[in-house]
């Protein structure tokens, strides 16, 4: 029997409550609440565990508080298959928790406490656990961590994925010459360079890092640069019941797909299916499809 491969993510975890309504408001006012749902999320943590579902042997580092939400979230970090030791409890922290209103249509608004109690010094990771890692995958949130395990990776000869979002451009500024892989989100790609155009875009992005960059785009999606050419594969189309956290499962089976010796092409499509059973199927890390799910519908797409 083949060992599964090994990653590790890095970044953040939250405890998410979701809210669901018939429409986004669109100003200040009162609305009914058609149900609600506590669920894990974060960008690293959600990565995680889209990895673990998808077979992979799986590590999350992190921070959150001695809270009640921060053993909620390692709980339920656990009960789904990623080993926590390296999510660090600080004494006197509060841990990240997350609201998201999600409309009928299955589009959301979030709105995220970051966490706060702890300092951004990152030599508390333990990074021999990285030993015999095959990929790691880290968010930007937290720049002086994801230096450190994308540093270990490369020592290890392990590949390195980062996700570029737009809350915190200087963190990603400070990544992109590290990292292996770079996946931006449009919104990210366009603040970075100054180009909506995606080709032009990746182009500029790529003269800043020596690591392959791509970007996620909703329902136009997934876009690579290749030997100076930009590429596109376009989204799976499902019925969206909730879209909230597709792009942090993207993340994670983009980051298994690549420690499997993917290309981007291939990794791409792999974290596309995954990112569109996650909308297809519902909220929260119980609606995070596992393998089989992914190459089934792979196979009749």
């Amino acid at each position: 029997m083949v060992a599964p491969i090994r990653v590790a993510t890095l970044g953040n975890a939250f405890l998410d409550r979701i809210l669901y309504v018939a429409n986004l408001p669109v100003e200040p006012s009162k609305m009914r609440v058609k149900g609600q749902l506590e669920t894990g999320g974060g960008i690293a943590a959600t990565a995680a565990v889209a990895c673990a579902r998808l077979g992979a042997d799986t590590a999350c580092y992190s921070r959150v508080g001695d809270d009640l939400a921060g053993e909620e979230i390692i709980r339920r970090l656990s009960e789904a298959g990623v080993a926590t030791d390296q999510v660090r409890q600080f004494k006197r922290g509060r841990s990240p928790q997350g609201t998201i209103i999600v409309e009928s249509s299955g589009e959301r608004m979030g709105f995220g406490f970051m966490g706060e109690g702890w300092s951004d010094d990152a030599d508390w990771l333990d990074l021999s656990k990285l030993d015999g890692v095959d990929a790691v995958m880290a968010d930007y949130s937290w720049w002086q961590g994801a230096t450190a395990i994308f540093n270990a990776a490369r020592d290890r000869g392990a590949k390195s994925v980062l996700d570029a979002d737009i809350n915190d451009i200087e963190a990603v500024q400070r990544l992109l010459p590290i990292a292996d892989h770079v996946v931006f989100s449009e919104r990210c790609l366009a603040q970075l360079t100054g180009h909506q155009d995606k080709s032009l875009g990746l182009e500029a992005a790529a003269r800043k890092t020596k690591g392959h960059v791509s970007v996620t785009a909703g329902e136009e999606g997934f876009y690579w640069l290749e030997q100076g050419h930009t590429r596109h594969l376009p989204a799976f189309k499902v019925k969206a019941l909730d879209t909230n956290g597709a792009g942090d499962v993207f993340h994670g089976a983009y980051t298994v797909a690549v420690a499997e010796g993917r290309s981007v092409e291939q990794a791409g499509r792999f974290a596309s299916a995954a990112a569109a059973l996650k909308c297809a199927k519902g909220s929260g890390w119980e609606s995070i499809a596992n393998r089989s799910e992914v190459d089934l519908f792979l196979n009749g797409a």
